[in-house]
């Protein structure tokens, strides 16, 4: 059996959704649903991002779609262990100050432990 791309891991403080491929058209969909099924469940998204080279501007969209649907509910999607090419895509399509960044997922889930989300 082949593994899930994209999984879903829920933890007190938030849901993490980790993804293990290049975000593009063929793993949207995925995203986009377990983005969804997290969200139905938890204001606070961590997105562990330590397993994709690269992203494609279909997938951003989810991404920037997730993050107004989590504001829209006072809460948070956070990226982690983006690779320095992804970084780069967020900042040249002008979306990196949307996400709180964080080098992995143990620190965005402490992040998301101590402080006020609202103010993020």
């Amino acid at each position: 059996m082949t593994p899930a791309l994209v999984e879903l891991e829920e933890h007190p403080e938030a849901a993490v959704v980790r993804v293990r491929a290049s975000l593009d058209a063929a793993v949207t969909g995925e995203l986009r649903a377990v983005l969804t099924r997290a969200a139905e469940r938890h204001p606070r998204l961590v997105v562990d991002l330590a397993g994709v080279p690269t992203v494609d501007t279909t997938a951003l969209g989810v991404l920037v779609r997730a993050h107004r649907a989590a504001r829209r509910h006072e809460g948070v999607v956070c990226l982690a262990g983006a690779s320095r090419f992804v970084i780069t895509v967020l900042h040249t399509m002008h979306v990196d100050g949307l996400f709180p960044l964080f080098d992995d997922c143990a620190e965005a889930l402490d992040w998301l432990r101590t402080s006020a989300v609202a103010t993020a």
